[in-house]
């Protein structure tokens, strides 16, 4: 299994050079900053599932740079989940849908067992 990145490592700048391009593929690919308000296609709900992914990697990208960042709640509108950043140059921020399941009950126990489990299949192809 790979380890996780260090960002302490990483120079600010590059985490913040990161940042950007993460940014600007947002903003290339997005569909609803070209215009669209529906309905969905298969190619525009294709293009918004890459746009929430970019959206959570600027998240983890800002935290890393030191950027104000977190995750808010929306509750007037049908994608609850709002990220935002606090960039120099300002606030910028996203509605994101929530998760489709409630939370099954699991402990913290539970859940690192879970994920221990996950890695194990990870590691191994083809372990069920």
């Amino acid at each position: 299994m790979n380890a996780p990145v260090d960002a302490s490592t990483q120079p600010a700048h590059d985490i913040q050079a990161r940042l950007a391009g993460i940014l600007a593929a947002i903003a290339a690919i997005d569909p609803s900053r070209h215009g669209h308000t529906g309905p969905d296609t298969p190619e525009i709900t294709a293009a918004y599932a890459r746009r929430n992914a970019l959206i959570w990697t600027a998240l983890a990208l800002a935290q890393e740079a030191g950027v104000p960042a977190g995750v808010g709640h929306d509750p007037t509108d049908p994608r609850p989940v709002v990220v935002y950043l606090e960039l120099p140059t300002g606030q910028v921020s996203w509605h994101l849908p929530a998760h489709p399941a409630a939370w099954d009950g699991h402990s913290t126990t539970a859940k690192y067992e879970r994920v221990a489990a996950f890695a194990d299949q990870t590691e191994r192809p083809g372990a069920a």
